[in-house]
């Protein structure tokens, strides 16, 4: 059985020798106190410089009445909470087995100070892992905080079954979102980020929402989501875009699918309401265990939180936005490392990741195995439609919109590594290499460019002058490799493939 997908940047450090660090130890010294909206808030002063607070919840806990409920506001409290211990893991499966609370919803916060002279910028990291797994303490926010003099937030939202599991038309109309429920919960912590991040010394006004695989996925709801608006102004997608919003035919037989798993009929679905955690989780994990469950779960266009098609509600979208997104060249030769079953070319294993749009995939693969090693045009083809398709049309879709757009792509290999595959570009934008990749010269200057880019960005809106912004007549991305280059490219299409991809 495949490891969980979020410790997969930690297999990915074994390949590439770069181990994403995560929080420094708490350093002498009383705790800093912040004081938010609903009150006082402990946390620590870090042996690396800087304050943390960890741990801090955005919202109620969505448990008992509230389970499969939008978030709700946080009640306000007396005296001091600590604030000075990660929160609990959202519910999934880790090692086969179930872990995670569903008292989940917290975030955690680095910065160099509680007062400035000027608000610093902030940037909000929302991590990925298949929206089955991960959680916002795998980001190294002092990377970001100390040397970079940017206040950083890392967010935890509900997961799998709890987060993307569609029960309105079972349930009735109090539960209509519970489809989007992890959507919902990430807007809800940039609510916090809004109401509260200057009391850590941050603007409000100067916030980039940033994440990665699921992470990027999310994001790209968030921009389709109207309850959002106003609570960011820049967006860093790294290996996704919209293509995960799937409609409710989709969302609903997957919702079947779980009901079979837990031996119950459609009009038992209450008893969602009262089943221990574990027994969701272990249902899920039979859905979920190979490529089945890469694209099984993630937001839906509900009419309400999603109200359109992502792309037609991004054409439109103001005020204007400012975005960096990319992919890595060769993302699925990490799943292909997973799964034996996807390293061949085979026309039944897109089902598992595309669902009934598998077809259109292997039509492309077959056309590229005209002029390309069977092997290599395998790679290329399902790197296309699971991350890179994606990813260009919603740079295309922003850039004729008017919004600032600059586009990149992660070509690097660390010498005797892996090539550039899924998630391999964290260690390099988070400038934490581990010993093997800190060990080629070229690795360092990497990390240290690409890391100096992103904060350029996140702290300027521009990742700088040497990167061209992407204009759809002319496009250009940055390839970063050992020597990075601006490279004029033309963006893969397909117009007969959907814009989501996983479909039943």
């Amino acid at each position: 059985m495949m490891a969980p997908f979020f410790f997969r940047w930690f297999l990915l450090s074994a390949l590439a020798g770069g181990v994403p660090l995560l929080a420094g130890g708490q350093g002498p010294g009383p705790g800093p106190v912040a004081s938010t909206v609903a009150g006082r808030l402990q946390g620590t002063r870090e042996a690396s410089g800087g304050l943390a607070f960890r741990g801090v919840a955005y919202a109620e806990a969505p448990t008992g009445a509230a389970r499969f409920r939008p978030p709700q506001p946080l009640r306000s409290w007396s005296g001091v909470r600590p604030a000075t211990a990660f929160g609990p893991h959202a519910p999934q499966n880790t090692n086969n087995a179930p872990a995670g609370d569903e008292n989940c919803l917290t975030l955690n916060v680095w910065t160099p100070s509680l007062r400035a002279a000027r608000p610093k910028p902030v940037v909000v990291w929302v991590h990925g892992g298949s929206f089955t797994g991960g959680s916002g303490d795998d980001f190294p926010g002092q990377n970001f905080a100390g040397a970079d003099s940017l206040v950083a937030v890392s967010i935890n939202y509900r997961l799998g079954s709890f987060g993307f599991l569609q029960l309105g038309n079972l349930l009735g109309p109090e539960y209509r979102q519970a489809g989007n429920l992890g959507l919902l919960d990430a807007v809800a912590a940039l609510r916090w980020v809004h109401a509260n991040i200057a009391a850590f010394g941050g603007d409000p006004g100067r916030v980039t929402v940033m994440g990665e695989s699921a992470g990027a996925k999310l994001l790209g709801a968030v921009l389709a989501t109207p309850a959002a608006d106003g609570l960011y102004q820049q967006v860093i997608l790294e290996s996704g875009g919209t293509q995960a919003v799937r409609d409710t035919a989709t969302a609903a037989t997957v919702t079947a699918r779980l009901l079979t798993a837990l031996g119950l009929r459609p009009d038992q679905a209450r008893q969602f309401l009262t089943l221990p955690t574990a027994d969701i989780l272990r249902a899920q994990q039979q859905l979920t265990a190979g490529p089945n469950g890469l694209q099984l779960f993630g937001p839906v266009r509900d009419g309400r939180t999603i109200p359109e098609e992502p792309l037609a509600h991004l054409a439109r979208k103001r005020p204007l936005l400012r975005a960096l997104v990319g992919t890595n060249r060769d993302e699925a030769g990490l799943f292909m490392g997973f799964w034996p079953t996807l390293r061949q070319p085979n026309a039944d294993v897109l089902t598992n990741l595309f669902g009934t749009n598998g077809a259109p995939v292997w039509r492309a693969y077959q056309q590229a195995a005209r002029t390309q090693p069977t092997d290599q045009a395998w790679l290329r083809t399902t790197t296309d439609y699971l991350y890179r398709l994606a990813s260009y049309r919603l740079a295309g879709t922003l850039a004729r919109a008017g919004h600032a757009v600059w586009l990149y792509r992660f070509d690097y290999r660390v010498p005797g590594g892996a090539g550039p595959v899924h998630a391999q570009e964290l260690g390099f934008v988070w400038n934490t290499l581990g010993p093997k990749a800190a060990a080629a010269p070229s690795a360092q200057e990497l990390a240290r460019q690409m890391h100096r880019r992103w904060v350029s960005f996140i702290a300027t809106g521009s990742p700088g002058a040497e990167w061209p912004a992407y204009v759809p007549t002319r496009p250009q991305a940055l390839v970063f490799d050992s020597v990075s280059r601006a490279q004029q490219f033309k963006p893969y299409e397909d117009a007969a493939f959907p814009n989501q991809a996983f479909h039943l």
